[in-house]
């Protein structure tokens, strides 16, 4: 099953608009940033901040944003933080708004010691009774800001365990539009996010029906799924569908709590992993927590409750990662690619924390480790399938050869053992009508011999079947050449001469180049000719060529042979099963041969065979001694350091076992 067009296509988008997630506002919209190191604090329930006439010389000085938790981790009334900006007229005559980051818990936001808003919503509006991790937007009254300098002063009560302050930015003020417009992008390419989270869930679900034993899809699919409710209950655009802090809140911890089983369960599919001993009893005591949740219905328990309980979280990737690492060693398909999602997963996390306990002010990178790690398992999962595919592939191809097999061979059997059968039947039939059984021993030498030759043609039925549907060499070798074919040409069968460069080689199938050898030099009608030389020389391609010339003093002979073999295959013949076996080889080696006759007696048969040879020694070899040397290469031989040489010459003389000059005639 190949991905289809759309989710090509969703993917390549998905990338396009994750680039330009770093969207920036225009420098026109942007009024004034006020992050940096110049606040003021002041650590008391009292409300001198707001008197004009406070010293702001007392106040100690932060960075914002901040976690003020870690700043008193004992103190637990109000904190309030001051700075001190400048409007020029230009400024002035904007419609501004103040941009908060995520505010833990509640706040109370002053401009020159008036009241602009609380809690998320503006002054003169009903405030949220929780709004902790919400981005603060708060348009400032157009009559209340100054031309030059100006007084912010904001006001932070937390009953949070870990967290109190303005934790993330951005804080700056810019136009109002630019406030809303930034809110909304932001939310927007979270949604696609999430988007593309449930693309990959439902896709993996009906891969899943489709192949239900594999159980990681449907792992995959929930997994994905989870993470994407986690999500979009994070997304501001949540209050747009239901406006209920509370609600939304429980949902958005209890997808986080169920979220580690799920993740551990796809790795376990995965990996073919049996469950470890106390899984269930993990599953379980989340369920508790979320039925805790649901009984103690206040989120300011239920963020302290997850301050701790997300530390766990980092053991959870530690067992995938020392899992994984133990499926790489053994060379688990798949292992690679999880662990490097694993890898950046566990940053990302480990940054989470950081971020939301205030000791790092950076742009969370959880969604963007966790699409990452979506999308390397997603092409692992399909390369996966794609190699099930692929054996399947091979299996139905191996059961279809097997068929071709046995319908060609039925096919010749039939063509050239059912008259020899029907022969033998006859005779066998004659037998036994006969009434002078002891005076027919002719007859039974004639079916002994008549069931022997069924024998050497059903050998060579067999293998020009099993050759016919072989569709390339199963086996390559390579090595040198004259060493190889000295052990190949039989010595009493054959005159022969060796003309090729010594560094020669060859790569393919020795297996069929020594058949396809034996077979040219013992084929059955080539034994009548009265003459039969093969000469093996090379041409200026390198390639190997072994001339077989055949000589018959009848030219009628040497014609009638020459056409049984290029003609009228419709009527087979043993010899010219025989010869099928020996082009089906050629076919497989990727050989050429050139079978033809020359002035009508003599008949000539070139093979020619793919070598390897130094490109620098690619030229006509007119001679050799008696070591498969040209004269030329003996005087470059002369060259070479007399140790290599004596070496070279005495491997030689061993392999070939001291044979001399020129023409080798064996009988």
């Amino acid at each position: 099953m190949k991905p289809s067009p759309i989710f090509r296509l969703f993917i390549f988008l998905l990338f396009f608009i994750s680039l330009q997630c770093s969207r920036k506002a225009d420098e026109n919209t942007v009024v004034l940033r006020l992050d940096g190191e110049d606040w003021g604090i002041y650590f008391n329930d009292n409300s001198d901040l707001l008197n004009p006439e406070f010293n702001p010389n007392n106040l100690d000085i932060i960075t914002v944003p901040n976690n003020f938790r870690n700043l008193n981790k004992s103190y637990r009334g109000s904190i309030w933080v001051r700075k001190s900006f400048e409007i020029t007229t230009e400024q002035h005559q904007k419609s501004l708004a103040l941009q908060l980051g995520k505010v833990y818990q509640s706040d109370e936001v002053f401009i020159n010691g008036v009241l602009i808003g609380k809690n998320n919503s503006a002054f003169g509006k009903e405030p949220e009774e929780f709004a902790f991790g919400r981005p603060r937007i708060y348009p400032i009254p157009h009559d209340l800001l100054l031309e030059g300098e100006n007084v912010l002063i904001i006001k932070i009560d937390s009953s949070l365990s870990t967290s109190a302050g303005i934790i993330t930015g951005p804080i700056r003020i810019v136009t109002y539009e630019e406030a809303i417009n930034g809110n909304l992008y932001d939310s927007l390419v979270e949604l696609i996010f999430v988007g593309f989270y449930l693309f990959i869930a439902l896709f993996f679900f009906i891969n899943f029906f489709n192949l239900r034993e594999n159980k990681e899809y449907l792992s995959f699919s929930v997994l994905a799924l989870i993470f994407s409710g986690y999500e979009l209950c994070k997304n501001e655009v949540r209050f747009l569908i239901f406006n209920h802090f509370a609600v939304l809140k429980f949902l958005e911890y209890s997808f986080l709590m169920i979220l580690p089983y799920g993740f551990i369960k796809f790795m376990q599919d995965f990996f073919e992993l049996k469950p470890f001993k106390y899984q269930r009893f993990y599953l379980f005591f989340q369920f508790f927590f979320i039925i805790t949740f649901l009984i103690i219905q206040n989120p300011v328990f239920w963020y302290n409750f997850i301050g701790y309980w997300d530390i766990h979280l980092i053991g959870v990737i530690g067992y995938a990662i020392y899992v994984t690492l133990i499926k790489f060693r053994e060379q688990k398909r798949g292992s690679t690619i999880h662990l490097l999602a694993l890898v950046y997963l566990l940053y990302s996390i480990l940054k989470e924390i950081l971020i939301e306990r205030g000791y790092l002010n950076s742009p969370s990178s959880l969604e963007t480790s966790f699409l990452v790690y979506l999308i390397l398992m997603t092409l692992a999962l399909r390369f996966q399938f794609l190699m099930m595919k692929r054996k399947l592939q091979n299996r139905y191809e191996r059961l279809k050869e097997a068929d071709s097999l046995r319908e060609k061979i039925f096919f010749y059997m039939d063509a050239m053992i059912s008259g020899p059968l029907k022969s033998m039947k006859e005779k066998l039939s004659a037998y036994r009508e006969s009434n002078q059984k002891a005076k027919d021993k002719n007859l039974v030498k004639e079916v002994i011999d008549v069931q022997s030759s069924i024998d050497n043609v059903m050998d060579d039925i067999i293998e020009l079947s099993r050759l016919e549907v072989l569709k390339e060499v199963p086996f390559k070798d390579q090595v040198n050449f004259i060493t190889f074919i000295n052990d190949v040409i039989p010595e009493d069968d054959i005159t022969y001469s060796i003309k090729v460069h010594p560094e020669t080689e060859i790569h393919n199938s020795l297996d069929l180049i020594n058949s396809v050898v034996v077979r040219l030099v013992d084929f059955p009608p080539f034994k009548e000719f009265n003459h039969n030389d093969l000469i093996i020389t090379q041409d200026l391609k390198g390639n190997v060529h072994f001339r077989f010339l055949l000589f018959h003093n009848n030219s009628k002979v040497t014609q009638k042979l020459f056409n049984e073999l290029t003609e009228n295959y419709n009527q087979l013949t043993p010899i010219k099963v025989k010869w099928a076996i020996i082009l089906e080889i050629v076919r497989l080696l990727g050989a050429k041969i050139d079978f033809k006759i020359i002035k009508k007696k003599y008949l000539k048969i070139d093979l020619g065979i793919a070598a390897i040879v130094p490109v620098s020694e690619l030229q006509p070899i007119k001679e050799s001694n008696g070591l498969g040397l040209t004269n030329q290469d003996v005087q470059k031989k002369e060259k070479e350091d007399w140790r290599v040489t004596l070496k070279r010459i005495w491997k030689f003389l061993k392999e070939t076992e001291i044979k001399f000059p020129n023409a080798k005639k064996k009988k």
